[in-house]
């Protein structure tokens, strides 16, 4: 703020004449927020985070700004990379650093201003904010499709090899026969632990996958792979943007990032839809 010590408390007693309430208890080598301060502090910070946003996206900084951002792998090939130039154009002073989750160790907790993850929203040590609510979709190849023509169910896919991605094991629970029939003869299963990878076989074999409808959108678009448009589920791991919860202040750098992602959802509409809670299986 460019301020003293002495001005900044001048300031700071004002504002609490002015709102006629205690926002700070001083202690001795201290200050600590009071309940008031403590039920203000949210709606302030998100008021100084749009207008920080709104001020680095329209007329940038006197000099240049950087933001690191840790994705996942799959999220950053299949989705966000093809959108990246139009950040790049949107705001040309911020230099963006896009890192995959594998060098989680390679740089330290303090380089990293955003991370990318999917799961619950529930991280300790970090704030988290909700970018998509996500679903996954049944997808199988061209192969199958000339095969034996279209197929729109799981039951359709069941007699085929499918693809396992590990950490998704719910989806089958869920979108699979509820009598359990499908185990008496399994089919040929082939495990990986990557969408890319289960993208990948099912665009070049006659295996089929349950994935994150996010990520094979393009691939369904460029006629890669086919959707089961009856099978699909909402999932229950979504995609969230963390920070670090350490009292800092998020950058507008960080803020803008974070608005630009959130408005990318209605310009790339999903190849499918599934209900908010329920499955379509049968």
């Amino acid at each position: 703020m460019h301020l003293s010590p002495s001005a900044v408390s001048q300031r700071v007693r004002t504002l609490e004449t002015h709102l006629g309430v205690q926002l700070f208890e001083r202690l001795p080598r201290s200050l600590r927020l009071t309940q008031m301060g403590e039920a203000y502090l949210p709606a302030i910070r998100d008021v100084f985070q749009d207008l920080s946003a709104a001020t680095s996206g329209l007329f940038g900084g006197t000099e240049r700004a950087s933001l690191t951002v840790r994705v996942q792998i799959a999220y950053a090939t299949t989705w966000l990379a093809p959108r990246l130039p139009d950040f790049c154009a949107s705001f040309p002073h911020i230099d963006l650093k896009l890192v995959s989750a594998i060098w989680a160790d390679a740089l330290p907790p303090s380089e990293i201003d955003l991370e990318i993850r999917q799961g619950n929203g529930a991280w300790p040590g970090f704030v988290s904010t909700k970018l998509h609510d996500d679903t996954a979709v049944a997808i199988y190849g061209p192969q199958l499709l000339d095969a034996h023509g279209a197929m729109d169910t799981v039951s359709d896919l069941l007699p085929h090899g499918r693809v396992h991605l590990l950490g998704f094991d719910d989806l089958w629970r869920r979108v699979m026969p509820g009598d359990d029939s499908y185990r008496e003869a399994p089919p040929r299963v082939l495990t990986v632990d990557t969408s890319v990878a289960a993208l990948e076989v099912v665009a070049g074999s006659s295996y089929w996958a349950f994935l994150p409808e996010r990520f094979v959108r393009r691939a369904v678009r460029a006629g890669d792979v086919h959707v089961a448009n009856d099978a699909s589920v909402r999932m229950r791991q979504d995609h969230y943007v963390l920070r670090r919860d350490d009292a800092s202040p998020l950058s507008g750098e960080a803020s803008a990032f974070i608005r630009w992602l959130r408005a990318q959802d209605p310009l790339d509409p999903p190849v499918a839809d599934a209900p908010p809670d329920s499955v379509r299986a049968n």
